[in-house]
């Protein structure tokens, strides 16, 4: 995986995704490439650009979340 800071969507591999975390109510979001890319997103576009892209279903909040990239617990267990 790529630094956080240069990640792009299109980065992203089978079994990782993006969680968004909302800084206002605490909702927690677990995002695929997928789905990202049924959102209409670019596959161009950097993953931390998300922050002010996204709206939380929690609470109605935009601009509030935190990105961070991680790897699925499946994948940690295909690996050993």
């Amino acid at each position: 995986m790529v630094p956080l800071y240069l990640a792009r969507i299109e980065d992203l591999r089978q079994g990782e995704f993006v969680k968004v975390d909302c800084a206002a109510c605490h909702h927690v979001a677990l995002l695929t490439a997928e789905a990202l890319l049924r959102l209409g997103l670019s596959p161009g576009v950097k993953v931390l650009d998300l922050k002010g892209r996204v709206r939380c279903r929690g609470c109605g909040a935009k601009g509030r979340a935190v990105v961070k990239c991680s790897v699925s617990q499946m994948t940690l267990l295909n690996m050993t």
